[in-house]
């Protein structure tokens, strides 16, 4: 009976061993995966830092290549709103006089006669009435270029402020118009073509996606300049196309610009691969939208052929929720 007890006592001791042993073993392992958890974590915090460092770095070289025509676009309204005003003031100094030679006139400090003649006097210095008749025009004119401005500063703002890159519910259109609003000068020597079709609202990164089709549209007006410049084609032309079909929405821009080789197709998505000559690109353009794109789970394909032109279709799926 000893001995039995003795045996039991053995087995117990050994199963308290091996129960230590795996609960020791348990603890390592938990505590090695809790480490790595945190290494992954503080990885993939890096690693989204870095791609929203990327983006904005991407983001400020495509500023620098819009900025001669936004300069240009916010010169127009300025031009007429200095105009106007220099029109205006030279008219300030008469209408001042008139106010004091009808106040001489009402406090019976000038005759009628006197007041007539400084009243023609006036007139004739001033041009008053024509001030008359338009100052309402120009005042409007100067009011009317200054909103121009403000719009055009507010969109250059919103599209160069870092975001919180969050996706919300959003109307895809809004991109397209503020993409176009902003290349709006460089554009303008290029037959336009854009059809956007009722669209519903997805759930979306608005300020990526705007930038995803900046990109697009300077890349298809560089083509363009290119084969005019070669004589490759005599009327540059883009169209860009929004649709909706089967829950996914589509963005095509056409190009009849210079195309490219079937060989580079292949490397347009890679980091700093680009075909403009050295100091034109970043080579980051469609690596970002690719980026930007694969994000929203959608798909980014380029067909192209040399000397014909170039189309860009981006499908994203409508989404109604993370």
């Amino acid at each position: 009976m000893v001995q039995n007890d003795n045996e039991y006592y053995k087995a117990y001791l050994r199963e308290k061993q091996a129960r230590d042993e795996l609960e020791t073993l348990l603890e390592d392992k938990t505590r090695s995966l809790y480490l790595a958890n945190q290494e992954l974590e503080a990885n993939l915090a890096q690693l989204k830092r870095q791609h929203a460092a990327i983006l904005q770095s991407e983001k400020m070289a495509t500023l620098g290549v819009m900025s001669a025509g936004v300069a240009h676009e916010i010169n127009n309204p300025l031009a007429y709103v200095n105009s106007n005003i220099s029109t205006l003031g030279q008219v300030v100094k008469g209408v001042s006089d008139l106010i004091k030679a009808s106040q001489l006139f009402a406090d019976n400090g000038l005759d009628q006669q006197a007041f007539k003649e400084t009243v023609k006097a006036l007139e004739e210095k001033y041009q008053l009435g024509f001030f008359a008749e338009d100052a309402q025009e120009l005042i409007e004119d100067c009011q009317d270029g200054c909103q121009r401005i403000a719009v055009i500063v507010a969109s250059l703002l919103d599209f160069a402020r870092p975001k919180n890159n969050e996706f919300v519910m959003a109307d895809m259109t809004e991109a397209i118009d503020s993409a176009l609003g902003l290349l709006a000068n460089q554009l303008k020597h290029i037959e336009l073509i854009v059809e956007k079709g009722e669209i519903p609202l997805s759930f979306c990164n608005l300020a990526a996606l705007n930038q995803v089709i900046i990109n697009l549209l300077i890349n298809a007006k560089y083509a363009c300049e290119q084969a005019k410049t070669k004589g490759v084609c005599q009327t540059p032309l883009i169209k860009l196309l929004l649709r909706h079909a089967n829950r996914q929405l589509l963005i095509e821009v056409t190009d009849n610009g210079t195309g490219i080789e079937e060989s580079q197709i292949e490397h347009v998505f890679e980091p700093f691969f680009t075909t403009k000559p050295v100091g034109q690109g970043t080579g980051m353009g469609l690596a970002v939208a690719y980026g930007i794109v694969s994000e929203h789970k959608g798909t980014i394909n380029i067909e192209s052929k040399p000397n014909q032109g170039t189309k860009v279709t981006v499908t994203l799926p409508v989404c109604t929720s993370d």
